[in-house]
Parts: C-alpha cells; structure tokens; sequence
C-alpha cells in the first residue's frame, strides 16, 4: 500500500490517510480480505505519529471500510468496490413570535430537532445582516431565480465538499425554506414519472406528510441497528426515489454502514432509482469524525439534502438540496411555482457568514456542548434505571433512544408524562408498520439546561414506578 501525505494541506493528517486508504478500497487497489500495515509499520514509514494512524484506522473501522480482527491485523472488507464515475473536480466560479409548540409552564419537554437556542450568535449575526443592508445594490432587492442567491450557492458548494466530501458545483445548488420544502419539491418532480417511492421505517412523520400531501405511493424497508435493512428492497419493484438518513438514522441514531450505502447505490442504479439523502444532524458526531455523504459515493444517484434548522437555529428557515445536474431544470420550474424563491437577505447574510467563519465555529462550539449534555443524559439514564434500559443513537445528534425491558408505552402513560411535567416523544409515532417500538421513548436535549435533563428524568422515572415494577 502506497501513500502520500502532504503536510501543507489544510487537511489534517487522519484524514489525509483515511481518504487515501478509502479510495484505494474503493477502486479496487486494495482487495477484499487484504490485509492493511500495522498501525506502528506505517506509521514508521510515513514518519507520522502512531496515533494519527491509529485515529485513521478507527474511522474506517466506523464505516465499514475494513475490519479488525483480535490478535490479526486490520484487514479490508468485503463488498466495497464501487465503479467510478467521471465528473469535473474543479469548482467554478461564474463572473458575477408566533411559536408552533408553545410553552407549557413547567414543562420539561424532550422533543427532538431543537438545537440550543440560546448558542446563536445573535449578534454577530444581526451585525452581518446590517452590513449586508447598508452595502446592498438596489438591484438586489429585485426578484432573484428559483435556485437562490448564487454567493451562498457558492459557500455551501466550498463548505459542503470540505466537511461532507459532497461533489457538485453551486448550478447544482437550490436554496429551500427548509427540509420539508424539499420532500415536497420532489414529490411534484417525481409524481407524473413515478409516483412509488421507497422510505426508512421508522423514519421522521414530516417526510411522511410531505410526500403524503403529493400523492406518492409509500412503500417501508425496515431498518435495524445499521439502518436501512438493503437486503430486503424488492426485486420485483422500480421506485422513483429512496430516502434514507444514512449519517444519524432518525429517530433511531444509526449509522449506515459502507456495505449498505453501496448496496444501496448498486440497487438504484439497476433501478433507475434517485436516492435522497436527508443528512440529518450529521455535524454533530462524538466519536470519530463526522461521516462522508452517500453522494460523494455517486453524485449522479443522489440527491443531498440539509438545513440549517439543527446547526443554527430553525427560525432561520433555510434548507437545500443538491440535484444531479439534469434534474436542475425541472426542480427550479417546481421552486418558482411555489414561491419563486426563498428570502434573499437571509441568504446573504448566511453566505457571509459561513465565508468569515462563524459556522465552523459555531459547529465547534455547538459540538462540545451537545457532547456534554449527551454524556449527562447517559450518567442521568443509567444512575436512574440502571439495567432496566438500554440506550439506542447516542454517538451523535442531539437526541438518543431508550428501550425499556418492561414498560410499553401507551396514550395513557403519554398523559401521566404530561401531568407531571414531562413531554416525551415516542418511536412508535414515527413507525409505518405499528407495534415493534412501543417500548421506546426519545430524549431530545439540545435545548434543555443540565437541571432540566437531570430533573426530566427523575419525573420520568417517578410516573414509570407507579405502573412498572422496575425494581
């Protein structure tokens, strides 16, 4: 195995390697079952800390890129050779209060999706903002096109392919009101072609009503601990588009594994299949560094989607996605048709903001909090209940999940909760086929103070000994 490290990048040197060795799996230099140098071989040869080597391996470990056998080596693994597409590398520049949950006195709630709103910037933020307005041509003011202001297109292409590995160019780029715009741009796009789509089970209810409210026809694949379960898509069905949340499965928290992301990308191309890759909380990752998107892996099958609901604040309302290049046309009709665009002020402030380096500080500074109410709620969950519970997705996102061996869930357990104080939102809500979660609750903490996590739980477990013996 033959690798180079330049030590003047920008990348670190973890992910110098790690890439390396990726794309050498990838392409086939390193076969199956091959076996990789030791950690302390190659680190002598690259002159490089062991650690650094050791870092890179636990990452591909992470995703599936190769195995590591007690007392034997790290060796590849099986199933990862994906064929090459060609594409372009370069990216080119053209030359130019009314709340939907309201707050209940008292009430500890642990729904999921909401960041830690008082970690905005405000001011920074407000200060972009007044710059942009006192600076801004009065051209700008003027209708902008569908795809959104092309300065954020081009952040987000800089910072998307820095962060994620996501391959495309800002004309890729459509700006959204947000992820649940998104679903619903591409049930339009899809219906009059095919109208069947394949999603996740469990899966988020707001994908659900999206593509409920264009009339596409839903068909589940069941998920487990790795997510989507690719060994039972049908053969025997050809569905327009795949959603899948392969960074952080939500609700559940899993990562998919690289086996499965090429299986998946194997089985839309035979398909002629579109996948939608909805990355959700993929930012915030505890162990390892964040995942690469299934749309490095193929651009030309993926379709990327985000929002900056979770990582800034969802007031913002700014979503996107990034189409294959000949989808571009007829999603940018769908756009202009809805609302001709999203706010362009907001944008630009957000372009500018993600160029002078907020974001990348506000992804840092948000990480080390979330890690620390993470780790609280984990100390929290298992001084309370013990070995009554097991705790499900908690290496990244700001929630996890909580199967109880004992205790199944039902409308009137939801209504205790609620009169002592505690709103908890359950797996089983976001179930297609009913029955198989009722045993299991989800604890959001993003937007919870230490006292209200350890206080939440307690009630929890109050109202749960009064039907549970759990003892």
């Amino acid at each position: 195995m033959y690798l180079t490290i330049d030590r003047n990048s920008q990348i670190t040197l973890i992910r110098q390697i790690y890439q390396a060795i990726k794309n050498q799996i990838l392409t086939g230099l390193l076969k199956p079952y091959e076996k990789l140098p030791s950690t302390r071989q190659l680190s002598k040869e690259l002159g490089l800390s062991r650690n650094v080597i050791i870092e890179a391996y636990d990452q591909l470990i992470a995703e599936g890129y190769v195995e590591a056998r007690e007392s034997a080596g790290t060796f590849v693994a099986d199933g990862i050779i994906l064929e090459h597409y060609k594409a372009s590398t370069e990216i080119k520049r053209e030359n130019i209060l009314g709340l939907r949950h309201e707050p209940m006195e008292g009430l500890i709630d642990f729904r999921t999706g909401v960041p830690n709103l008082d970690l905005f910037p405000k001011e920074i933020w407000a200060d972009i903002y007044k710059k942009i307005c006192q600076d801004l041509p009065s051209i700008q003011l003027d209708y902008h096109e569908p795809r959104g202001c092309y300065d954020l297109r081009f952040e987000l292409t800089h910072y998307l392919r820095r962060v994620r590995g996501v391959k495309c160019q800002p004309e890729q780029v459509l700006i959204t009101t947000g992820a649940a715009q998104v679903f619903t741009m591409l049930g339009r796009l899809f219906h009059p072609i095919n109208n069947l789509v394949f999603v996740e089970d469990p899966l988020s209810h707001g994908i659900i009503a999206s593509l409920e409210k264009t009339n596409m026809r839903i068909h589940s694949i069941p998920t487990d601990e790795k997510g989507m379960i690719t060994d039972l898509l049908p053969s025997d069905l050809q569905p327009s588009l795949i959603f899948t949340t392969p960074s952080h499965q939500y609700p559940m928290g899993s990562v998919l594994p690289i086996k499965r992301r090429i299986d998946l990308i194997r089985y839309a191309r035979d398909k002629s299949s579109y996948i939608v890759e909805d990355d959700y909380d993929s930012e915030f990752r505890y162990e390892g560094d964040p995942i690469e998107s299934m749309q490095s892996l193929d651009p030309n099958r993926v379709i990327y989607v985000g929002t900056f609901s979770k990582i800034l604040c969802p007031a913002l309302r700014i979503g996107y996605m990034i189409l294959p290049e000949h989808l571009i046309e007829g999603a940018k009709a769908i756009k202009y048709a809805e609302d001709l665009h999203s706010p362009v002020l907001e944008q630009l402030t957000l372009a500018r903001f993600i160029r002078e380096g907020y974001l990348d500080k506000h992804v840092r500074k948000s990480i080390k909090l979330y890690q620390h109410k993470s780790q609280l709620v984990i100390k929290t969950l298992q001084e309370v209940f013990g070995d009554q519970i097991k705790i499900i997705g908690h290496t990244s996102g700001i929630h996890l999940v909580i199967h109880f061996k004992d205790v199944i869930f039902d409308n009137n357990l939801f209504k205790q909760l609620k009169n002592k104080g505690i709103a908890v939102p359950s797996v089983e809500e976001h179930a297609i086929i009913k029955g198989l979660y009722r045993q299991q609750i989800m604890i959001g903490y993003g937007n919870l103070s230490d006292e209200e996590i350890v206080e939440g739980i307690t009630r929890i477990y109050q109202v749960l000994t009064e039907f549970f013996s759990l003892a």
